[in-house]
């Protein structure tokens, strides 16, 4: 594709869902004029990976009230009336590392839909009962060596992923054997790990799927940590998720989702006197991030996130900081502006496996799919992601993108998810982005271990997992590392042979 397309076509994808690292943009909409009578939300980073005991009453001295709080890495959010006051106020008590604001992001992913219902590359007379064996998962085939690996190792229930994400529909039959006990909701409000999106199914379904479909590991365990509803999440219930799912003891962390956070300082502006005031030395979102992830793989766990939607290069962090100012300001959040490297996250935290995505199948080559983030250093695995085959926008196919399970009990509205609904009944449908790819690498994961702790009777650690899948990886683009694909295109036969 020409790059005068490229350029186009990532243009056009903004201005429809404004693409996030994952996916992630700012709900809420505010000006410069409402800013100051508005109540606003900050995270909160305490210099104590543990939270104070006095943490409720410095926060209240500071005029605001602790809305949420992350216990084990030091974090709370807080919401106050008077952001100006409560900043500078903070900063001064010698427990406060650093403030960030708390913004709600929402869960996007590119915009493959069309208007009108798109051929696939089959037709078919009567519902399709087996779909691992009819072609279209063409992803998991080119994984697996078209299922070789599952004959090797398929995972087993000693091994558990933990999908932080939109929740399970716990009922679906190719992935209720797989799900093991214990899923949990982080958002305000909600009582279960239900999905109401449709997310979160379809990641699972590329781990662990069991049934007309088959995952990557096909007998591994899957746990829900729900924090995303039909709308957005807080950071602050990510990182609780992580700290969660760690201290529930899995064994991989996937987490197809991210946003852009800085390694630097973020600055507000008071909307009535004009006065920039830094927001600390570190910017405490990020410092959250680091505290979380670390948490996890002290534990053990192997922790793998999507790179992020946005065709951006995540090699110059000056640059994506620029482009996050601009991105803030479009969506009307011209109180804080950020200085200093920009860094995408979870994806590129400290001991995060990051992914990016390729499209390709049916005969055609690998390439990094148009949405994909890259970048040296910043990539170290490759995935199938999905995109719409090789000549779009001139023309475009399901059979492209990530075909995988969806919840049965929500409604199928769109072209592309009736269509679904046509060939293979109710619960399955057509996604791509980064989010498609994460979940590859998780599943190679999770297999391996599984490999390991049935031979071994121990499980390797996080960085010997990253290492034998970076080792494992099928070449793509240069020889060698590179920044489209990292170490190349995780590939479970090899890591389990």
């Amino acid at each position: 594709m020409s790059k005068r397309k490229n350029k186009a076509l990532v243009l056009f994808l903004t201005v429809l869902l404004a693409l996030s690292s994952f996916g992630f943009s700012a709900l809420a909409q505010q000006d410069s004029s409402s800013v100051a009578t508005k109540t606003e939300k900050f995270i909160v980073v305490f210099k104590s990976e543990s939270l104070p005991s006095n943490y409720k009453e410095v926060i209240q001295a500071a005029g605001g009230e602790v809305t949420y709080e992350v216990a084990k890495i030091g974090t709370v959010e807080a919401s106050t009336s008077n952001p100006t006051a409560f900043i500078k106020t903070l900063l001064k008590d010698r427990n406060v590392i650093s403030l960030a604001p708390s913004i709600e992001l929402p869960l996007n992913l590119p915009e493959v839909e069309g208007s009108e219902v798109v051929e696939s590359s089959k037709e078919a007379s009567a519902i399709i009962n087996n779909i691992w064996e009819s072609g279209y998962q063409w992803d998991i085939e080119k994984v697996t060596n078209n299922g070789a690996s599952h004959a090797i190792e398929s995972g087993s229930k000693d091994v558990v992923v933990g999908v932080i994400d939109t929740g399970f529909d716990f009922n679906h039959p190719d992935l209720k054997n797989n799900i093991v006990s214990g899923s949990k909701t982080f958002v305000p409000g909600t009582t279960d790990a239900w999905d109401a999106h449709s997310h979160g199914t379809h990641v699972a379904g590329t781990i662990g799927a069991n049934g007309s479909m088959k995952g990557i590991a096909p007998n591994v365990g899957l746990r829900a940590y729900r924090v995303f509803n039909t709308g957005g999440a807080q950071q602050v219930w990510i990182t609780n998720a992580i700290v969660a799912a760690a201290d529930d003891g899995v064994d991989v962390i996937n987490m197809s989702l991210g946003g852009t956070r800085v390694v630097g300082q973020w600055y507000y502006t008071d909307p009535a006197t004009g006065e920039k005031i830094r927001l600390g030395g570190e910017a405490a979102d990020m410092v959250a991030y680091n505290r979380a992830v670390r948490y996890a793989v002290n534990k053990n766990v192997t922790v793998v996130a999507s790179a992020g939607n946005d065709a951006q290069d995540l090699s110059n962090p000056a640059k994506l900081a620029d482009w996050y100012n601009a991105y803030l300001h479009r969506l009307g959040l011209t109180a804080y502006e950020v200085q200093g490297a920009a860094f995408k996250v979870p994806a590129q935290t400290p001991g995060v496996i990051t992914v990016s995505a390729t499209g390709g199948g049916f005969g055609t080559e690998d390439r990094l799919a148009f949405f994909s983030n890259y970048g040296n250093g910043a990539v170290e695995l490759a995935a199938p992601g999905g995109d719409l085959g090789p000549d779009y926008p001139n023309s475009s196919a399901d059979k492209f993108l990530i075909l995988s399970t969806v919840p049965t009990y929500l409604a199928n509205v769109s072209p592309r998810a009736k269509r679904a609904e046509s060939l293979f009944g109710k619960g399955y449908g057509w996604k791509a982005g980064t989010s498609m790819a994460s979940p590859q690498v998780a599943g190679v994961a999770a297999a391996y271990i599984s490999k390991v702790f049935k031979e071994t009777g121990k499980k390797p650690t996080p960085s010997q997992v990253q290492t034998h899948l970076q080792q494992t990886a099928v070449d793509a683009g240069k020889v060698g590392y590179d920044a489209n694909y990292g170490h190349g295109i995780v590939n479970a036969f090899n890591a389990v042979k």
